[in-house]
């Protein structure tokens, strides 16, 4: 069974999808994590632990087999400056200036960014078929987001905290494309790992900066929160999404962050009361027919 999830096209298929529905979650619970700490802060502390969680269990693994080689340090450090440091730092910083709402609509471009730097550098090819998924669930996307009301998108102002937030899906995009040239030459847990380690240090510079003094309070529903943060959707949501880009590519992979929103409409609808929309009810049904047309193979590939 282990095997299946982690190494065949279907097996990963699940385990993409749940990592976006934990990162949808990821959501709220980051909601309540940073009302008590700085953003910044927050991001430190989460992949402080997760690093350190991934280094015991890669440790174990592998042992001396999960020593990055002098050639791989480039491409780690790069997942560490993207997908570690930059885009959280972006993301945070961005919605501080900004709205949920932006956040969600840029969040929305990723597998579009990540798609142009898998075929630039990888050289793959997505079929029309999985464009079309791309552009349906990106349509569901912002169906979800503007509960079908498209004046919401002509009425947003735009201020600085836009450009960061529209950096960050460039900033994963390189990340998961740089982690599939590191991921064949490493495993998906060490490279997780020390990306995870390399990116703390990064954000342990800028939370010093944010007024950091090396002590973390937190109240009951805080450290909860927390601690789902770091194992749910930190060394779990993570290992899984690696694991993912390893076997079916960026391209494909990234279509899945389409599902966060629609996952994070739930956890909110659940936890924090918010009501849900006939629209957005059609727009989920968008983005998981979208989801479904991209994760289907090649007729060829899948004749072969």
């Amino acid at each position: 069974m282990l095997r299946f999830l982690l190494h065949t096209e279907n097996g990963v298929i699940i385990l993409l999808t749940l990592t976006a529905i934990m990162w949808g979650g990821n959501a709220v619970t980051a909601k309540y994590v940073v009302g008590e700490l700085p953003p910044v802060t927050t991001a430190f502390f989460r992949f402080a632990w997760v690093s350190a969680i991934l280094l015991a269990m890669v440790w174990l693994r592998e042992g001396k087999l999960s020593l990055p080689c002098r050639r791989l340090l480039p491409g780690i450090l790069a997942m560490a400056a993207t997908g570690i440091f930059g885009h959280n730092f972006l993301i945070y910083s961005g919605v501080k200036l900004s709205t949920a709402t932006n956040m969600s609509l840029f969040a929305a471009v990723n597998p579009v960014v990540t798609a142009c730097l898998a075929a630039a550098f990888l050289h793959e090819r997505l079929t029309r078929r999985q464009m079309l998924g791309v552009a349906l669930s990106l349509a569901g996307v912002v169906t979800v987001i503007t509960r079908g009301d498209l004046s919401v998108i002509t009425g947003l102002s735009f201020n600085f905290g836009d450009i960061l937030l529209a950096s960050a899906p460039v900033a994963w995009a390189v990340y998961s494309v740089a982690g599939r040239m590191v991921m064949r030459e490493m495993s998906a847990l060490a490279a997780t790992a020390w990306a995870s380690l390399a990116g703390s240090f990064m954000l342990l510079a800028v939370a010093f900066w944010e007024g950091f003094a090396g002590t973390i309070v937190l109240s009951p529903l805080g450290w909860a929160s927390m601690i789902y943060m770091i194992v749910g959707s930190g060394v779990i949501a993570f290992y899984w999404w690696n694991q993912g880009v390893t076997v079916v590519g960026p391209s494909r992979a990234a279509i899945f962050m389409n599902v966060i929103p629609l996952s994070g409409m739930l956890f909110a609808a659940f936890f924090l009361h918010e009501t849900i929309s006939s629209e957005q009810v059609i727009g989920a049904a968008m983005i998981i027919g979208g989801v479904w047309l991209t994760t289907q193979k090649p007729r060829a590939a899948a004749a072969a």
